[in-house]
């Protein structure tokens, strides 16, 4: 994604469309002419994190309904990836116990086969001590 986004800046600045590139430059009264690429990856980095931790837009922004449209699916992609980071963490924290997990899995199957054989409660708690 910040490929993309450093893509639209730098393909804007050879053309007369509005761009987010421009629109900082504009901003910070720089030239978007002395812009590397470097400049341009890291702020679209910048942008890019920005969008996946929330924490808000201020000097970079979109500009234009293409940009705009961007940013929405950056947002999208990036709230995905955060979950899925988020369910591996816990995933791995749920895990860390291994044993507790197996003997939790072993009562879950005895505690089904007992439902499924129709045991009198007493016999189920027998069978669980």
């Amino acid at each position: 994604l910040t490929c993309v986004w450093g893509f639209m800046g730098l393909s804007a600045r050879a053309s007369e469309t509005e761009s987010w590139l421009k629109l900082y430059a504009l901003k910070t009264q720089m030239d978007i002419q002395s812009f590397d690429i470097y400049a341009v990856y890291n702020l679209s980095m910048y942008f890019c994190v920005m969008t996946l931790t929330g924490v808000g837009f201020g000097d970079v922004s979109p500009d234009g309904q293409f940009e705009v449209q961007l940013s929405t699916l950056t947002m999208f992609v990036t709230g995905f990836v955060w979950a899925w980071v988020i369910a591996n963490v816990v995933n791995v924290v749920n895990n860390l116990d291994a044993f507790s997990s197996y003997f939790q899995k072993l009562n879950d199957d005895l505690n089904q086969l007992m439902e499924s054989r129709c045991l009198s409660r007493t016999l189920q708690t027998r069978a669980r001590k």
